[in-house]
């Protein structure tokens, strides 16, 4: 049996989140010593060890958890499965149902009538309310088995080519000052991050996309190149690979003339060094723009 400070060195989980994901979503229940200290066992410390995987690739907590405790069965202290109430429901509904039907099928067809059916007059508005909906019924698609791999990305690349086509047609920028968007190394989930992008591209702003999984001295090298005034970096991962996101912000802030940095993403508060955005993509390109036109970075 290890203690929760063991067990933090060798997930590289922090204790304190240890014991959030123990309370909030009972995915290990650890023994108690004698004197009330948590005890974990060989397989508890591989659930967790899943668990950070799965967060750290970009996944929520919530929903990594009702992958791991898949069929309603979270490790109890000895390794045995128990049963638990509240796991993972199945079964898409409501204006996801097309899409994950979509997204099952591998059918091209299907994916585009779901994606057109979902895209009002106004891409803010997709971007805000629409998009993030679906993404969420897709991944709970795939926690339940009824959509593959091949179909979430099926999906994933089908709702980028639609954000792409808004990217595109913006209006030409007459905000001065360019900025890059991008995730930090590690880091591959870009659907939000895109259409965070189109926003800013269509309330004026020069945006340099830079996409997933981009080397700090990347960064470096583009804000250079491009005279960036600013960037936008999206944290999704519970702990970026090295400190990458937090490697990309210190490289950034060390550059002159300096370079704006903004920070936005689930995990956004993990890193230190650059000013937080709203979760709704046209929110967060409103506030960078208005920062923009005032004269800021």
């Amino acid at each position: 049996m290890f203690t929760i400070k063991q067990v933090a060195g060798l997930t590289g989980v922090s204790e304190a989140v240890l014991r959030a994901w123990e309370s909030r979503y009972g995915v290990v229940t650890p023994e108690r010593s004698a004197g009330r200290y948590r005890l974990y066992s060989d397989a508890q410390i591989a659930v967790l060890r899943e668990m950070a995987a799965l967060v750290e690739a970009g996944m929520p907590p919530s929903r990594a958890a009702a992958v791991l405790m898949s069929a309603s069965h979270p490790v109890g202290a000895a390794g045995a499965r128990t049963t638990s109430p509240g796991a993972a429901e199945g079964g898409a509904h409501g204006e996801g149902a097309a899409l994950i039907r979509a997204a099952a099928n591998l059918d091209p067809a299907q994916l585009d009538a779901a994606i057109a059916a979902g895209e009002p007059r106004q891409f803010e508005a997709f971007a805000d309310h629409w998009l993030p909906g679906r993404l969420r019924e897709l991944g709970d698609a795939w926690a339940a088995g009824e959509v593959g791999v091949a179909g979430e990305h099926f999906a994933s690349a089908g709702l980028m080519r639609a954000i792409a086509a808004s990217f595109d047609d913006a209006g030409p920028a007459v905000i001065p000052g360019r900025v890059l968007v991008g995730l930090p190394p590690g880091s591959r989930h870009e659907v939000m991050l895109f259409a965070f992008a189109s926003c800013l591209k269509r309330a004026g702003v020069d945006v340099v996309y830079l996409g997933a999984d981009v080397p700090a001295v990347d960064w470096e090298r583009a804000a250079g190149e491009h005279r960036a005034r600013a960037a936008v970096i999206a944290v999704t991962s519970y702990r970026p690979r090295s400190g990458s996101a937090q490697a990309v912000v210190d490289r950034l802030a060390a550059l002159v003339p300096p370079v704006g940095i903004w920070i936005g993403g689930s995990r956004r508060s993990d890193v230190t060094g650059g000013r937080p955005l709203p979760d709704a993509p046209s929110e967060a390109a409103a506030l960078v723009a208005r920062s923009l036109r005032a004269g800021g970075a």
